[in-house]
């Protein structure tokens, strides 16, 4: 579960981060509210940020204070809490067809898994909003996607709470080990799709 679980994450993140570049060009007063207004729009969930630092010159963007509520259908708590995320971005990339991003750095995210008894989670239905968001945009633009090369992620301080329908009153709560991926979509040429995370 909790591979799966820092998959579904990772991916949320990356999608975040992407929009944030795709749309951060001479947008610094406003980049949060983009964040929050084409985050929620994606996860069909609402987005906030408490703050956003923009280096064009370095090609350097962090967010700090984020959070993603439930989908529909489950508590109020959070989904996803995260103190921090620097993405280094190689400026030579912007508009070719492949986005290169020299490093993803993640601090301290929370986690709140919720299990139902027909076995599905609010995971998979924030999954499936982004899947289900993705399928249209590829639709509109008759195929045509950005791929991507991620030189270094790295997730720390990562915590997951988890409770299920089926054992009531009983959450578990998993202190999780740094997580390093290198090279992601190197060999390829790029890619969308999250690989598998290997901890280390």
């Amino acid at each position: 579960m909790k591979k799966n679980v820092l998959i579904i994450a990772g991916g949320i993140v990356l999608v975040l981060a992407v929009v944030l570049w795709q749309l951060v060009a001479n947008l610094d007063s406003i980049v949060a509210s983009v964040i929050e207004d084409v985050g929620s729009d994606v996860l069909k969930t609402e987005v906030s940020v408490s703050g956003v630092s923009i280096d064009l010159n370095g090609g350097k963007a962090g967010i700090t204070g984020m959070t993603i509520a439930n989908p529909e259908g489950y508590s109020r708590v959070n989904i996803f809490e995260m103190e921090g995320i620097v993405v280094d971005l190689d400026l030579n990339s912007i508009g070719k067809d492949v986005l290169v991003i020299n490093a993803i750095q993640i601090q301290d995210p929370l986690i709140n898994f919720e299990g139902k008894s027909d076995g599905g989670s609010n995971m998979q239905t924030l999954l499936d909003n982004i899947n289900s968001g993705s399928s249209e945009e590829s639709k509109a633009s008759e195929g045509e996607e950005t791929k991507m090369i991620i030189n270094s992620f790295v997730l720390s301080g990562a915590r997951v709470k988890a409770i299920s329908e089926m054992k009531p009153g009983e959450p578990t709560e998993i202190n999780l080990s740094t997580i390093k991926m290198t090279g992601i979509g190197k060999a390829q040429g790029g890619v969308w799709q999250v690989p598998s995370i290997v901890h280390t």
